[in-house]
């Protein structure tokens, strides 16, 4: 029985050391899903040091390093993706998805609406995928294409917060202003976390004038989460939310 058991204990050391990577990289999950990012970083980090680690955790932290704007460790990690081993199929279109997010942030939005586009063709069609590709047309400001693939993501998985907000923009962009607010206000009462929702909704409310519920929007969505991967940056939101609150307030004084 002895014997076993220290077989046991160094079966798992051994399995330990060689998923060290993994496991750390688990960690760092569990951490950020408590709300401890510094943690998680320190764990991702860690873990991108680490020689071993499974395909999926490597993505994972791939992708915490491009949301947190480290596109450069994001692109080292990634690269160890894609030289460790044989990949098959899915596990290609996957870190293809992933890999259009650096080249969007590289400046090649073409070349990141390509791939998307590629894999899709292929078939390998998810929430994220549809999230995305839907997100780069809307900043090409190809209306034809936003709508119909965002129309398409909706009946896909009308409960993903972000396909729901991709859909209420690209209405906005062709300019069915009725239908982008329901969505604004379908989604909103689902208080999601990121801003481009109070923002949008905000923009439109003061477009058809109700200037002060607009801007009321606007500065909700200075108090929800800002990434890197968010199209709006806190300090361009600030600077006109400032404006338009100033902009308020003097005409309340001339009212008196």
């Amino acid at each position: 029985m002895r014997i076993i058991f220290v077989l046991v204990i160094l079966f798992i050391a051994v399995f330990s050391f060689l998923k060290r990577g993994t496991i750390l990289v688990g960690m760092a999950a569990n951490a950020l899903a408590k709300g401890d990012k510094a943690k998680a970083e320190r764990l991702y980090r860690k873990a991108a040091k680490m020689e071993k680690m499974n395909f999926d955790a490597t993505l994972n932290c791939g992708y915490f390093f491009i949301k947190n704007g480290y596109i450069e460790d994001a692109r080292v990690i990634l690269n160890k993706a894609s030289m460790g081993g044989k990949l098959d199929k899915l596990k290609k279109q996957r870190l293809k998805s992933i890999n259009s997010l650096i080249m969007w942030k590289d400046g090649q939005l073409d070349e990141a609406i390509e791939a998307l586009e590629e894999i899709m063709g292929e078939g390998y069609k998810t929430s994220v995928v549809y999230e995305t590709l839907g997100l780069y047309y809307i900043i090409k400001k190809d209306k034809e294409k936003a709508l119909k693939l965002c129309l398409e993501a909706y009946e896909y998985n009308s409960d993903d917060d972000v396909i729901v907000d991709n859909l209420a923009e690209a209405y906005a962009l062709c300019g069915e202003t009725e239908k982008a607010t329901e969505l604004y206000e379908e989604l909103i009462d689902r208080d999601p976390a990121f801003p481009e929702p109070y923002y949008g909704y905000g923009l439109l409310l003061m477009e058809n004038g109700q200037y002060e519920e607009g801007i009321e929007y606007i500065g909700e969505s200075l108090e929800k989460n800002f990434s890197f991967l968010s199209t709006l940056s806190r300090e361009r939101v600030e600077e006109i939310y400032d404006t338009h609150k100033k902009i308020l307030e003097e005409d309340k004084k001339e009212d008196k």
